[in-house]
């Protein structure tokens, strides 16, 4: 009964060494939901689900039925699973949550609990749960398992990504691989998605650096990196072209200027730590990055040398006055766009 990854969670249940309790969290919900869905269709094989299996959503929680389908015992088969899923401890009344508190205090031995709380709301900064969620979750942890779903790094993404696209008959070099991960934000239901249609396009041939540009939906956030780099090094065909497509993709100004403002302070850390005499590691440690954000500013590192500290807190500068004329001037959404455009023509001048 501890805190497990989700590889020691997957080892225990393959040597048969059940929990009565599994509470599942994290942001990579494209991992933890089928993951959660697999546990209880192991612990409970369709012949005996009728019956033995019970899933609630915790959206719609009606607790009396909860505490009933936890404590009843199974009928012809060897336990009853029980599923609740997309939980999150804030949003519970007093009395809900205590009441929960209760039935995952006194799980029966022939009961198994799989719990299910995805998403970036269960979140108070980057690392951290909310309190309410962290103390529910502590005490999982002392009846069961607990794992956490967190992203992954583009390295260990791409070796999935790899085996996927070999599964589905085709291949994929190691460098493009970690390539598409950074793409999706290593968010294994987008790469998942892009993979089904990168497979169905390349077709049984290897998958290409093209074929992905080409292909594939970019997160957002992984284009601040790319606009923030050609704006410090003033390539305006590059910048205004993309500017454009985010118009076009509808995202608001506000949002675009916030993902390069985010890959501005990568450069800015990684600049200032070379400066210091700092690793990128270092800096990743310092700072705190989540996995699946650790190449960013490893990439930083890389490309910073050349740019003039000052040219990198002149843009900021300018962003940061283009992001106070967006927030306390009414604009529409024509208005704001041009602003963003005129903050990059300013930066590049």
């Amino acid at each position: 009964m501890a805190v497990q990854t989700p590889a020691e969670c997957a080892a225990n249940v393959r040597a048969a060494k059940y929990e009565n309790l599994y509470l599942f969290y994290g942001r990579d919900t494209g991992a933890l939901e089928p993951f959660a869905k697999k546990l209880a269709a192991k612990l409970c094989p369709p012949e005996a689900q009728m019956m033995n299996l019970h899933i609630f959503d915790a959206q719609e929680l009606d607790m009396e039925a909860l505490a009933d389908a936890v404590q009843v015992l199974p009928m012809f088969a060897e336990r009853v699973v029980v599923t609740l899923n997309g939980l999150n401890m804030e949003n519970m009344l007093k009395n809900q949550a205590d009441l929960l508190r209760g039935i995952v205090s006194d799980i029966p031995e022939t009961t198994v609990m799989i719990i299910s709380a995805g998403g970036e709301e269960l979140y108070k900064n980057r690392r951290s749960l909310t309190d309410k969620n962290r103390r529910f979750a502590d005490l999982c942890a002392k009846h069961g398992a607990v794992c956490e779903f967190a992203y992954k790094s583009p390295a260990d993404s791409a070796k999935a990504i790899a085996a996927a696209v070999s599964r589905a008959g085709a291949a994929i070099s190691k460098r493009d691989a970690e390539y598409l991960a950074q793409l999706c934000l290593c968010e294994t239901a987008h790469i998942n998605m892009e993979i089904e249609k990168l497979t169905a396009y390349a077709a049984g041939r290897e998958i290409t650096r093209a074929d992905i540009d080409a292909l594939c939906v970019r997160k957002i956030e992984s284009d601040g990196y790319a606009l923030a780099l050609n704006i410090l090094r003033s390539n305006a065909l590059f910048v205004f072209k993309r500017l454009d497509e985010l118009k076009t993709q509808n995202y608001e100004p506000t949002q675009v200027l916030s993902i390069i403002n985010l890959s501005l302070a990568d450069i800015y850390r990684a600049k200032l730590a070379r400066a210091a005499g700092m690793g990128w590691e270092q800096c990743a440690r310092d700072f705190k990055y989540p996995k699946n954000r650790e190449f960013a500013i490893k990439n930083a590192f890389s490309e910073c040398a050349n740019i003039p500290l000052e040219r990198i807190r002149r843009v900021q500068t300018l962003l940061s006055e283009c992001d106070y004329r967006l927030k306390s001037v009414s604009m529409n959404a024509e208005m704001s766009a041009l602003a963003v455009e005129q903050f990059a023509a300013s930066a590049m001048a």
